[in-house]
């Protein structure tokens, strides 16, 4: 059994531009509906690597169109259950870098700080959920990847070693591979 995690690639509407916290409501909008950035390729080759693997997505634009630039095929499953964990924007009185905000107000979410989205706890939950429904398919397909971000996939990868599948590489960066299995095959990274 094995899966892999990939997270999607740089997307085009990731400035990190000076914004009051309007502005970053905003950044954050445009942030979960852009694709991949033209100048955003992996330096693997997973055509070759991951063709027989189920394939699974989240819908969020970045994962899709990085799925289609890496694997050149249509998903197995797509689901908002993989969408990144969401990225709370609190009105405070302060203009930061957009990076600066998500990192602020994350700080803030993680510690209890609830406004009108998922909360942390709820993030926390669909997480595991998500590991768990990853198990399952890996279970009856054997292989599976999936394209989907960052944090959501910190999150799962401490469900998969509870489960005891072993960690074989890990990368946080976009276009980054994190792959669990259980047994003696090797996963490619």
């Amino acid at each position: 059994m094995q899966i892999v995690l990939v997270r999607h690639g740089k997307p085009e509407k990731s400035q990190n531009t000076r914004l009051g916290s309007a502005g970053f409501a905003s950044w954050v909008r445009n942030y979960n509906h852009s694709m991949v950035a033209n100048a955003s390729r992996p330096n693997m080759v997973f055509t070759d690597s991951f063709d027989d693997y189920y394939v699974v997505f989240s819908d969020l634009p970045r994962a899709v169109h990085s799925c289609e630039i890496a694997l050149n095929k249509s998903p197995n499953l797509t689901s908002a259950l993989y969408r990144e964990m969401d990225i709370p924007r609190f009105k405070l009185p302060f203009t930061l870098n957009a990076w600066t905000w998500v990192y602020v107000n994350r700080a803030l979410w993680t510690v209890g700080k609830t406004g009108p989205f998922e909360s942390y706890r709820q993030a926390k939950t669909r997480a595991k959920t998500a590991a768990k429904e990853l198990i399952t398919i890996a279970q009856k397909e054997g292989k599976v990847i999936v394209f989907a971000h960052g944090y959501l996939n910190l999150h799962m990868r401490k469900h998969f070693r509870n489960y005891g599948l072993k960690q074989t590489c890990k990368s946080s960066q976009y276009w980054g591979v994190t792959a669990f299995e259980s047994g003696s095959r090797k996963t490619p990274c």
